[in-house]
């Protein structure tokens, strides 16, 4: 099974993700933890610097990390799965079909320019496009969703500084694509099998995982899900497709 905790940045979704998988090791599954890779990325601070110069860089380098984030738990996955029949689970905190987002919000901005982001859509498809045909899209996307004012609050409390000088304009903007702007949410949902949205306004995080646990459990059947999985790693091929990239 593979779920992704989205939303926008300073949502609470590393918080709740983390929470989630300490739930799953609880119940014994295998469970590999898809954290997220861009705060340690060498780009980040010039990426809310400078954006014009640095933007389409920065987005080409954050989507290759989390695609081959992908392709390596997709290897741990067949592995686990065909030769040891273990129950395992990913959890994402953030995707790469989120990096679609932040690359277009950025090509709105003009910070990347059209060309660039011709060449960015092009190669975001092609990988894309390989997720969907060896069916690995994510069982479960949850979109976990809270008002701006206390969004901005979340982000001035953790006290990161790339974030703190970034101006409140970008910050609605970055909101409004993920939870206004019809574009991207008919995206996550032509790419994933379950789309939910939850709002997390008034509640704790211990209650936003209690509320994901109840809905993959009244929306999935693990016996016939994973024997169907199986089958499809299987006959994928996978390890083969995954090594000639990787190599």
């Amino acid at each position: 099974m593979r779920i992704v905790i989205s939303g926008t940045v300073g949502v609470g979704k590393s918080t709740v993700s983390s929470q989630l998988v300490k739930e799953f090791i609880k119940q014994k599954y295998e469970v590999n933890f898809l954290n997220e890779e861009t705060v340690d990325s060498i780009y980040l601070d010039f990426y809310y610097k400078k954006p014009y110069d640095w933007a389409f860089l920065a987005q080409l380098d954050f989507l290759f990390g989390r695609f081959k984030q992908w392709l390596i738990d997709e290897k741990k996955r067949s592995n686990l799965t065909i030769e040891k029949n273990k129950k395992y689970i990913t959890v994402y905190d953030r995707h790469f079909l989120d990096d679609y987002v932040f690359a277009e919000l950025h090509t709105i901005k003009q910070n990347i320019s059209n060309f660039n982001s011709i060449t960015y859509q092009a190669i975001y498809k092609e990988l894309s496009d390989k997720m969907n045909k060896l069916k690995a899209k994510p069982d479960f996307f949850f979109l976990l969703k809270a008002n701006l004012d206390v969004i901005v609050e979340r982000l001035k409390g953790r006290g990161r500084s790339e974030e703190l000088d970034v101006s409140l304009e970008y910050w609605k903007d970055l909101y409004k694509n993920y939870y206004i702007r019809p574009t991207f949410k008919n995206h996550f949902q032509q790419n994933v099998i379950n789309f939910v949205e939850i709002n997390t306004n008034n509640k704790t995080s211990e209650e936003v995982v209690k509320e994901i646990l109840n809905y993959i459990s009244n929306n999935y059947d693990y016996s016939f899900n994973e024997a169907i999985e199986k089958k499809q790693l299987e006959n994928n091929n996978i390890n083969t497709f995954k090594n000639t990239i990787l190599n």
